[in-house]
């Protein structure tokens, strides 16, 4: 997936890789081809014209039109991905609860979080470095499997949450964070975000040239710019 002189450890490259792939398999809520479309979706939401027209309006809700997309997902979908990867910071729980029906419930809510969320993990460091855009991973066959977590509970959230313990690491933060527990309805979606996730960041000891403080900080920004909700 990556230039051999590129300076990125193999346990990223592996991890990309391996994610890449798992996004053109079956899931849990999805098959392997409406999963590769989320990705190609969530590409040409970037270029979207009524995307950007809502990202200058004082409400999005105020924009309306058919969204720039050339893949076979239903219309909802396709409105859910766009806004996820444009302008995650306005999103609302009204909206969210406009999204669930009897044909897209929570368990599909948090797949397609997942899928989305991994695809730009990836697009954005082909993108930082100067690369293009890895080709959209290959769909195989298969069926969703259907499963989610039973024991995930209600704590407020606009899904139900991964049940753990609320003890506190070293590091001050829970043991098992709160962005694993958001996703933690569906575990093969928690599998496959942080599989891409996990080589680029960690709470302590990690493997950077950088600091752990430094660390922290780059992530803080990064994560204003991008109007990261969480």
């Amino acid at each position: 997936m990556y230039p051999k002189e590129l300076l990125l450890s193999d346990k990223l490259r592996s991890a990309h890789s391996t994610s890449w792939q798992s996004i053109g398999e079956a899931g849990d809520f999805f098959t392997g081809a409406q999963r590769v479309d989320m990705v190609r979706s969530a590409r040409a939401a970037l270029s979207c014209a009524l995307c950007q027209q809502r990202k200058k309006a004082l409400s999005p809700n105020a924009v309306t039109g058919a969204h720039d997309d050339d893949s076979t997902l239903s219309a909802d979908l396709v409105d859910l991905i766009h806004r996820v990867r444009t302008d995650p910071g306005r999103l609302t729980k009204a909206w969210f609860d406009q999204q669930i029906s009897s044909q897209f419930d929570r368990c599909h809510y948090v797949e397609v979080i997942s899928v989305v969320t991994t695809s730009v993990i990836i697009d954005t460091l082909h993108q930082a470095m100067g690369l293009p855009l890895a080709p959209l991973p290959k769909a195989q066959p298969g069926e969703p499997r259907g499963q989610y977590n039973a024991d995930a509970v209600d704590m407020g959230a606009w899904v139900p949450i991964m049940q753990a313990p609320t003890d506190l690491a070293s590091h001050g933060l829970p043991n098992v964070p709160n962005i694993v527990r958001s996703m933690g309805l569906v575990p093969s979606a928690v599998e496959l975000f942080f599989t891409a996730f996990s080589p680029h960041y960690s709470l302590s000891n990690i493997k950077l040239s950088i600091s752990q403080a430094q660390a922290e900080f780059v992530a803080a920004r990064v994560s204003s710019i991008n109007e990261c909700f969480y």
